[in-house]
């Protein structure tokens, strides 16, 4: 018989040792296959519970899979050894015959083989397998431990001003443990370890977040008077600019085309639209402030989304403007730096011996800004236009590069 790798009494209430037939010839190979069945009995309860338990508990989902065909195998040699022991016991008791002794050493012999295939896939998996049997032990005394936090962490949110106590914070974090100590309690008292283990970790999660949101309830409402004042500090920082913005604007339309500015129409009107809302949240929040910190906050946040629209639409004029007006002054500077972009593209394509894939590329790139900066003729050239297509080639071109990079690697 294989030796054992446990130290493990039969199960109670496991499958009861078959009523032995009367004395005769073939008492020892019955009895040493009812000894295979009995080790590989305790054997398949033990790694069964942890295969289990990692299916139950997920702390191992790929276990299961990898022991199906193991456990399949089991099962057929314990199937043989019920059916030749219920023939044993149903033809001693009719005095008809017994089974003959090749049988039950073969019988014996494949419960001997499973036992070794039990041995080998424990070997291989007992980290998991003992893991898993491990959390699933210890799910009644997290559960209970948990059930304790959780009291005391409602205690503690109890205990706070009652001020405190109505802030959004505060208050989500109370209905989102109650719901989660709801969900705890309906799984201890079902009493399934993978709800109970589920539910444990969601009270555990809600509990901690309790914890943080009565911690930091003292000193919320300094944090969003300190964010309050930076907003209202930036509200005025965009509406100083917004006032240069029509005196920009109408530069724009003198010194360019009206193709330069095309896209910028309505900035202005989109811009103190956006300022007015910033507004409009600004004071929501300095009334919330003395009730309310952090719904307080939730305004503050709307009301820097709203001037970060309104910085866009202000500031797009007079960058806009300030752009144009750089490039009027010496076009070649974009220029230049787009055509060195090409020709180190190129040094790249000939050192890599890549000029069959990417040399015509890159000169469809080149012949890109011959065609832009030709373009650059009359009274009022489209020098936003002249902008956007070199720096659509620039980036086409940086595209190239990697791509050439990445071809060279391989």
């Amino acid at each position: 018989m294989v030796s054992g790798w446990f130290r493990r009494a039969p199960r109670a209430g496991g499958t009861p040792t078959p009523r032995s037939a009367p004395s005769g010839p073939l008492d020892g190979p019955r009895e040493a296959m009812v000894r295979d069945f009995l080790a590989l009995d305790q054997r398949l309860s033990i790694i069964a519970e942890g295969v289990d338990a990692a299916a139950e508990l997920a702390t191992d989902r790929s276990l299961t899979r990898q022991f199906e065909p193991v456990r399949a195998s089991v099962y057929a040699s314990i199937d043989w050894y019920l059916r030749l022991s219920g023939q044993s016991t149903e033809l001693s008791a009719t005095g008809s015959g017994l089974v003959s002794e090749t049988e039950y050493r073969q019988c014996s012999e494949a419960l001997q083989k499973s036992i070794t295939d039990l041995d080998r896939f424990y070997s291989a998996h007992s980290t998991a397998i003992e893991n898993a049997r491990a959390v699933r032990a210890a799910v009644p005394d997290e559960a209970g431990a948990t059930a304790r936090e959780s009291d005391a962490a409602v205690a503690a949110a109890q205990a706070v001003d009652p001020h405190l106590q109505a802030y959004s914070s505060v208050r989500a974090a109370l209905a989102e443990h109650a719901r989660a100590r709801d969900a705890f309690d309906r799984a201890r008292t079902a009493g399934e370890s993978s709800q109970i283990h589920t539910a444990t970790a969601e009270l555990t999660t809600a509990v901690e977040a309790l914890r943080e949101a009565v911690a930091g309830a003292p000193g919320r409402a300094e944090e969003v008077r300190r964010a309050l004042a930076s907003v209202r500090t930036r509200r005025s920082a965009v509406a100083t600019r917004a006032q240069r913005l029509p005196q920009a604007y109408s530069a724009l339309l003198r010194e360019f085309s009206a193709a330069c500015s095309q896209d910028l129409v309505g900035d202005d009107r989109r811009g103190d639209e956006a300022l007015r809302s910033a507004d409009h949240f600004i004071d929501a929040a300095g009334e919330l402030l003395a009730t309310d910190a952090d719904a307080a906050a939730d305004r503050v946040a709307s009301a820097r989304g709203r001037l970060a629209d309104a910085e866009r639409f202000v500031d797009g004029v007079t960058d806009r403007l300030a752009l144009l007006r750089e490039v009027r002054a010496d076009p070649r500077v974009i220029e230049g730096e787009v055509r060195f972009a090409i020709r180190d593209a190129q040094l790249l394509a000939v050192d890599r011996r890549l000029v069959p894939r990417w040399g015509s590329v890159l000169d469809a790139a080149a012949a890109r800004v011959d065609r832009a900066t030709a373009a650059l003729v009359g009274t009022h050239p489209d020098y936003w236009g002249y902008v956007q297509e070199l720096t659509s080639v620039a980036g086409f071109v940086a595209e190239t590069v990697t791509k050439m990079k990445g071809e060279g690697r391989r």
